[in-house]
């Protein structure tokens, strides 16, 4: 019973306190807004202007118009009480122009069981969420990218199913002979997830970023500041250290402006990496306080 209960709780994210799982009149399918790929969950989160391989489908699809080989992304992250989120994805380069990517999103609340009025059990279930992306990213200039992600959503919670139609729109602005770079991205603008005969608002995510990258890429610094339609504003920060040529180093923080309901230490992030020949291993460790840790773990191939 208590993996009913975290349903909310994956809306939250940066870790808030559990709500009974009631949906409001925002924030339906709440695990469009959970994180994929290890890299940037060790920078905090905070990647919106830092993004540039197939996990930018997610972060903001203008990254994708940095793509420039065939890239095939999977991720596993284990959360509480048995829950798994579950990614996968291609991305296809264009060219000089930019690069396409297909992804598939899963969420399984593994089995949990059925019971009457009266309280007897009669079964189980097995609810999960799932969501299909197909996202463009294009360079309009040296310094200008844009990209759009289309996403088709599905909640099922034993017999109550609901589904949606949703983009994000994303750009990233890099000024001429600087190592900086500037992001924003509007993210779950569609319809309203349908249930039955009930309708219920996405949760609109909007985002703006910066990010700094030292010549030769060897530190990375990030910081973003995201505002969710149902839930506070937060603020990202991120750093990344490659040392050895072969392994990177992440760390990064989250906070709720307003106090993490969970404790400080809720938004701690960390996270390292290890790139050998066309292959990038990363995994990153997200505390939520008293509730405990989630881990994931990610690979992306070049080819």
């Amino acid at each position: 019973m208590i993996r009913l209960f975290l349903f909310p709780l994956i809306a939250l994210l940066a870790a808030p306190v559990v709500i009974p799982a009631e949906r409001s009149s925002a924030g339906a399918m709440p695990f469009l807004k959970l994180g994929v790929g290890a890299e940037a969950i060790g920078m905090g989160e905070a990647v919106t202007a830092l993004t540039g391989d197939l996990f930018s489908s997610y972060w903001n699809p203008a990254g994708l118009s940095f793509v420039q080989q065939g890239q095939i992304g999977l991720m596993h992250c284990e959360w509480f009480e048995g829950i798994n989120h579950e990614f996968a994805g291609y991305a296809h380069p264009l060219g000089d122009l930019g690069a396409l990517s297909l992804t598939v999103n899963y969420v399984s609340y593994g089995e949990l069981e059925r019971r009457d009025k009266e309280g007897k059990r009669i079964g189980t279930f097995r609810p999960y969420d799932l969501a299909v992306g197909l996202s463009i990213g294009l360079r309009l200039t040296e310094s200008l990218s844009c990209g759009l992600t289309g996403k088709w959503a599905t909640e099922v919670i034993d017999e109550s199913k609901g589904k949606a139609l949703s983009a994000d729109l994303g750009l990233i602005y890099s000024p001429p002979g600087t190592p900086i770079s500037i992001g924003m991205l509007l993210q779950n603008l569609g319809t309203k997830a349908k249930f039955a005969e009930s309708e219920f608002e996405l949760p609109r995510v909007l985002k703006a970023g910066v990010a700094y990258r030292s010549v030769g890429g060897n530190i990375v610094l990030a910081a973003d500041l995201q505002k969710p339609s149902d839930d506070s504003a937060s603020i990202g920060i991120g750093i990344g250290l490659r040392t050895l040529r072969v392994l990177t180093l992440r760390a990064g923080y989250r906070y709720k402006l307003g106090g993490n309901d969970l404790g400080a230490i809720s938004g701690l992030r960390v996270g390292l990496g290890v790139s050998v020949e066309g292959y990038q291993f990363d995994y990153a460790f997200a505390t939520y306080g008293e509730l405990g840790a989630t881990h994931r773990f990610s690979v992306l191939a070049r080819f």
